[in-house]
């Protein structure tokens, strides 16, 4: 429809105003809005929890990954952290009942322990190495 609520017959345009309607005709057509359901909302949490990648979550959906982060941002961060402090959680505990592997990765990760071996080469009694260059020519 024009601005005259008439009914414009796209197919039999002639003048330069009916060209400009019939553009504008065209520009609302296109791919409908993406429509979250609660359902989608719960299958995207569910899937996010147990850390599926989120491509994986928008295959099967059949959308497109910006479409997934998109409709489904806080589903998603909210699966993340909670996966990520219940297995923080539990790996928290087993450092604490003496679980030597669990308390090493833990200062590793989180208190910034590291384990580095460095080597020191020194020459005799702890002077500096002293290097002879040989090139052959004399």
């Amino acid at each position: 429809m024009n601005k005259d609520n008439k009914v414009i017959d796209i197919n039999n345009i002639n003048t330069a105003k009916d060209k400009e309607q019939k553009n504008i005709v065209k520009r609302k057509a296109g791919r409908p809005p993406y429509l979250v359901t609660a359902d989608t909302r719960k299958q995207v949490y569910n899937l996010s929890i147990v850390g599926t990648r989120y491509e994986d979550i928008a295959l099967v959906l059949g959308i497109s990954d910006d479409t997934l982060t998109k409709y489904y941002k806080s589903e998603l961060e909210k699966g993340r952290i909670e996966a990520n402090a219940a297995v923080a959680g539990t790996l928290y505990e087993k450092a604490k009942q003496g679980d030597t592997s669990s308390m090493i990765f833990w200062l590793k990760t989180r208190a910034q322990w590291s384990e580095k071996n460095t080597t020191e080469l020194t020459g005799e009694g702890g002077a500096p190495i002293n290097i002879k260059v040989i090139t052959g020519i004399e």
